[in-house]
């Protein structure tokens, strides 16, 4: 008989025989039944899976409609190992008007806390609030103590669950992991009764045919509840390549997947696919169907509370105590305030009032319990600045959560681009970034306030980032490799412009400014893989703090590092979901600035100066803009990189107005007008009183407080200000409601200036400074962040060098050591002095009198502390000779390639010169303890069969009973002395050191050593060492010259000539027909080319400079 006839004609009987033997209450009518079939997806995978098992590359909001399409009603949140992205789906069964079901594919084993490889899979889903909360529990639980490469609860958890608050079923084979899995099923049966399921599936497989005909023998033995699970992984066959794709990016297969199905098709498609597998009835497949509408019946509408739920740290009080509690906090920290004013008194007010009026003291008095614990008793480092617009509020200053006064700022700072009331209402809580040197001592005080489970870090989730997705579209699509090539180079672009913005800024970046308007359409197509999730991260700050366990309230899950397997557990929500949900994160962002400038101030006895102070200690203080005028810039925060060192260099800022500025101006979305701002060339805004306006920023609205100011000048509210800023970057500004805006300021411009002349250009201005425009404490913290730095670089060089040394040798940072040691020379005249056998290598130490900085072993490739440490201990015995040495080096661990590197820069330099010691180490390793020695061998290492007579036995091929320790002496005895050149010597240091320094005056001027080469497409980069003075310059060449002449790192040049050209600097533009960047000269800033010379195999000392 055909399905369509079997359909049609007998399942209406069959639906009504069916429905009073369900153990549920059947949601429909048999003839609605009959007619539609509905079927319940509750087992599917969406995106999220990919954070625990790769898999899936479909997106929620294909189920939602797929599920509209089939009119059946619920949403699920469950992945293998979690609960799903449950805000998510939450969101989008809330906007499709489904019900929301919390549900999981957990991993299971018999006893988690055993290494069990097993992982059992079981669906479970919560039928009400509360079971909601405890299959939270037990995922959480399966991270904290059942993890084992997967997330794994076990009976005790479940059966903890209480049996009326879950669905539960034994999901796919894998749920029959076990031998004993049945008996452990009718176990699960025993407790939960009518709410367990034995799950059938219809893949075309043998071992599911097997596993079909189990089950319906357990069924009828037991009276146990049949149900189908699809197990989808894509809505449809065409989403498979997507899903391919994906498995591709990860390198993964699954071989075991030949047979089945993992599409959602319609119920006529199951039963079809039911009835080709041969093992079930037509009753027992409907049966299973018409069990999937338990969810419908059986599971209560679960809603989430979206009310404000801000942890307080004063439970037992009102909220209008709280808000005394808060005012007295501020009014004894104003009265301890050295600068004192009725405009300060009053803005400390107003911001109160904001605050209580706004419902949110919690979070401020939460926030100032935390930092103050984390400070006074776990030993936290605050910044003396602040992150973002804290800054904006006096209030935050009197609260300890920040040093910084707006009231006496050099820029103009407005407490509304922090808070209003208006928007906290409107659903916008508070945010207070806290820059820290580590993380640990703020989530101490959080959890040691709010309970053990009241802290976590946020989850962050890895999406399929434009050029990945773009380029597996144009891999599954057969994309001309031209195009493909072309929108990539496009893509760089936009990244290069993410990698360097804020994260505030990030919102404004679109990536379809980067694409040409002829490639749109094709880019576009790529849509559908951007957004895929591919992993789970650490929120880089981001921690959810709550009143209450979050085990239970939102779960816990692990992010796992791709790199280093690191595994951290998180709360089990992002963090762009908790202002919609009413929850609360502190931000706990570890910024090495605050560490390293906290290491400064306190190696010179000192606390770190507040924000007051560090302005009146750079004030007109030369020594301090110098650093930023002569690019002495190494680890002077945001002003490190080469590029910002020459803008900087350029500017000259001289004070922190200017330094702010600059921080603010070098920011991607400024680039059209850098060059104008860092040459000081005049700008306007084409209106002389908004340009007084704007005295204090050259004009330029570089903070977003600039435009504020201009908006409120034409009679906009303070308040409303930020609100049309966001608007503008967001491009939700316009129609009516950019007509009635534009209408009311035209008005307002007009009561001003007596006309209207000027104002579209004004306004063309506003919006452009929208985009980019940055918050004016943020760079202001910024500014003071690197001018704490400058200062004590500038007035305690030695220390600062000492403690940044230190600090990334903790890091193992070689490179910046190598910078910031290359620096000192360069610009202070320092020397590097020797690592010798018996000093103090282990840490860096300058002595300031000689200007020589004696370098720490660890910062050696290859060497770590535990080197130092052994060469440190070993360098305080006696030792006759130098054998003696080796063999005390070798007995502790210290490998023979770094005993080799010793000896080439020089350290056993009290046991002889380094070719002696290179010829005492090769004798050494060939025979050092031998008892006997081959004649080949001997001959081989060029020693006299003679010489072996005296110290051996002889015999036809061998010498055996050899003395060694003789022979070693004879040998080293008869060493010639051969001095090293003066390459090998460079060589050496290059090589081993990274670094190279010395000097020799008398050396030709024309003699370079190429201390550094950097071969790429078009032009190779070359660092040249001068000899004669101890300065590396930097110098071009194009690619195709140097391949007709080719040289290395190591050689040595004689240049004849260098030529000396504008320097080209990116316009921010990009050519749209090549897609490459457009370039222009700078006229004040030049480049060396390399013109003529001649690579010589070493350098002889003393020749005549005849430049």
């Amino acid at each position: 008989m055909r399905l369509g006839r079997l359909i049609s004609i007998f399942d209406l009987d069959l639906v009504k025989k069916i429905i009073p033997t369900l153990k549920f209450k059947f949601p429909y009518s048999a003839e609605d039944y009959a007619k539609n079939l509905y079927l319940e997806n509750y087992h599917c995978h969406k995106d999220f899976s990919n954070t625990s098992t790769p898999d899936c590359a479909e997106f929620i909001e294909n189920y939602a409609k797929r599920i509209k399409e089939f009119n059946t009603k619920c949403l699920y949140s469950g992945e293998h190992g979690s609960q799903g992205n449950q805000f998510q789906v939450y969101k989008v069964a809330e906007a499709e008007h489904l019900k929301y079901i919390h549900s999981t594919e957990a991993y299971w084993v018999k006893d988690r806390k055993e290494k069990d490889r097993a992982n059992c899979h079981m669906i479970i889903a919560a039928k009400n609030a509360e079971g909601r909360e405890d299959i939270n529990f037990a995922l959480s639980m399966a991270n904290i103590d059942g993890y084992y490469y997967k997330p794994r609860i076990d009976l005790e958890l479940l059966f903890n669950i209480p049996k009326d608050n879950v669905i539960v079923t034994s999901a796919c084979i894998a749920g029959w992991n076990y031998g004993d899995a049945e008996k452990i099923w009718l176990k699960v049966h025993q407790y939960f009764g009518d709410n367990f399921f034995l799950e059938l599936q219809y893949h075309d497989t043998d071992i599911q045919k097997e596993l079909n005909k189990k089950i319906i023998r357990i069924a009828k033995e037991n009276d146990i509840q049949i149900i189908c699970g699809l197990d989808s992984h894509y809505i449809s066959e065409e989403n498979s390549v997507k899903r391919d794709q994906i498995l591709k990016y990860k390198n993964i297969t699954y071989p075991e997947e030949t047979g089945w199905y993992m599409d959602y098709p319609d119920t006529k498609t199951v039963i079809k696919r039911f009835k080709k597998q041969g093992i079930l009835t037509d009753e027992e497949i409907l049966i299973a169907i018409m069990n999937t509408n338990v969810f419908v019946s059986e599971c209560e509408d679960i809603i989430f509370d979206k009310k404000f739920k801000i942890p307080s740290v004063h439970k037992d009080k009102t909220y209008d105590e709280k808000c005394n509690i808060y005012k007295n906090i501020l009014n004894k920290a104003y009265s301890k305030e050295k600068e004192k004013s009725k405009e300060k008194a009053d803005g400390a007010r107003y911001e109160a009032k904001q605050v209580m009026e706004a419902g949110v003291v919690d979070y401020f008095l939460t926030s100032k319990a935390i930092v103050d614990d984390a400070v006074n008793n776990e030993g936290g480092i605050l910044t003396t600045t602040s992150r973002g617009s804290a800054a904006s509020f006096i209030t935050n200053k009197l609260l300890g959560l920040t040093t910084v006064d707006r009231f006496n700022a050099d820029i103009p700072i407005y407490p509304e681009r922090f808070l209003t009331k208006e928007r906290v209402l409107a659903g916008q809580m508070p945010d207070i970034d806290l820059n820290v040197a580590t993380q640990e001592p703020f989530v101490k005080a959080s959890r040691k306030l709010l309970g053990e489970y009241g802290c976590y870090p946020l989850m962050a989730i890895e999406k399929l980032k434009e050029k990945a997705a773009w380029q597996l579209y144009a891999g599954a699509n057969d994309v001309k490799p031209e195009d493909a090539n072309k929108i990539s180079k496009y893509l760089d672009e936009y990244n290069k412009a993410l990698k360097y913005a804020d994260d505030e800024e990030k919102e404004n970046i679109n990536v379809e400014d980067y694409i040409p308007s002829e490639y749109i359409n094709l880019f576009r197509q790529s849509n559908e893989y951007q957004g895929i999730t591919i992993n789970l991260k650490v929120h880089a700050c981001g921690h959810f703090i709550f009143d209450g366990d979050i085990r239970r309230e939102v779960g816990l899950i692990s992010a796992v590092s791709e790199t280093t397997g690191k595994r951290t557990i998180c709360a089990a929500i992002e963090g762009g979901y908790l202002d919609e949900f009413g929850y609360v994160k502190e931000d706990f962002l570890i910024v090495d600035s605050v560490y390293l400038t906290y290491k400064f101030f306190h190696a010179i006895g000192m606390e770190v100066p507040t924000f007051d102070e560090l302005r009146h200690m750079i004030d007109g203080d030369k020594k301090t803009w110098d650093i930023y005028e002569k690019g002495i810039t190494c680890c002077i925060n945001q002003c490190e990189k080469e590029a910002t060192t020459n803008r900087v260099k350029k500017y000259k800022p001289q004070n922190l107005a200017e330094l702010s500025s600059f921080i603010a101006a070098i920011r991607p979305g400024f680039a059209s007008l850098l060059n104008t701002f860092l040459n000081r060339e005049p700008y306007t805004t084409g209106e002389k009183k908004i340009d007084e306006l704007l005295s204090d920023t050259a004009h330029f609205m570089i903070y977003q407080e600039s435009i504020m100011k201009v908006l409120s000048f034409l009679h906009l509210k303070m308040g409303e200000t930020y609100g049309v800023i966001k608007s503008i970057s967001k491009k939700k500004l316009k129609g009516e409601k950019k007509e009635h805006l534009l209408t009311e300021l035209n008005h307002s411009w007009a009561e001003e200036f007596n006309n209207t002349n000027n104002f579209k250009n004004v306004w063309n201005v506003i919006e452009d400074s929208s985009r980019y425009a940055f918050n004016s404490p943020h760079a202001y913290s910024m500014g003071g962040d690197s001018a704490y730095q400058a200062w004590f670089k500038a007035h305690h060089t030695k220390t600062f060098y000492e403690e940044a040394i230190r600090h990334y040798q903790l890091k193992n940072k070689k490179d910046k050591i190598d910078a910031l040691v290359k620096e000192a020379i360069k610009f202070w005249g320092y020397k590097l002095g020797d690592y010798e056998f018996g000093t103090d290598n282990r840490k860096v130490n300058i002595n300031e009198e000689n200007k020589i900085i004696y370098p720490n072993l660890s910062s050696i490739k290859g060497f770590g502390e535990g080197v130092a440490e052994t060469l440190y201990r070993l360098g305080n015995e006696k030792y006759n000779t130098f054998i003696d040495v080796i063999t005390a080096l070798l007995s502790n661990s210290i490998s023979k390639t770094i005993v080799d590197k010793l000896i080439r820069i020089n350290y056993f330099k009290k046991y002889g010169d380094i070719n002696t010691l290179l010829s005492i180490m090769s004798y050494y390793d060939l025979l050092y303890g031998i008892k006997q020695i081959s004649k080949e061998k001997a001959e081989k290492n060029n020693i006299s069969l003679a010489v072996l007579k005296e110290y051996g036995h002889e015999t036809e091929k061998q010498f055996n009973k050899v003395d060694s320790i003789g022979l070693l002496n004879y040998l080293i005895s008869q060493i010639p002395f051969k001095e090293l050149t003066l390459k090998e010597t460079l060589d050496n240091q290059r090589e081993i050191l990274g670094i190279v320094n010395i000097v020799v005056p008398t050396m030709n001027k024309r003699i370079y050593y190429v201390s550094e080469l950097d071969v790429k497409k078009l032009i190779v980069n070359i660092s040249l060492y001068e000899i004669y003075s101890g300065k590396t310059r930097t110098v071009k060449m194009w690619t195709s010259a140097y391949n007709r002449d080719p040289f290395s790192e190591g050689s040595i040049l004689y240049i004849t000539s260098l030529e000396k050209k504008n320097k080209k600097e990116p316009t921010g533009e990009v050519n749209p027909k090549t897609g490459k960047k457009i370039y222009k000269e700078v006229p004040d800033k030049f480049e060396y080319w390399l013109g003529k010379f001649v690579v010589k195999n070493d350098v002889e000392d003393g020749e005549e400079d005849d430049q």
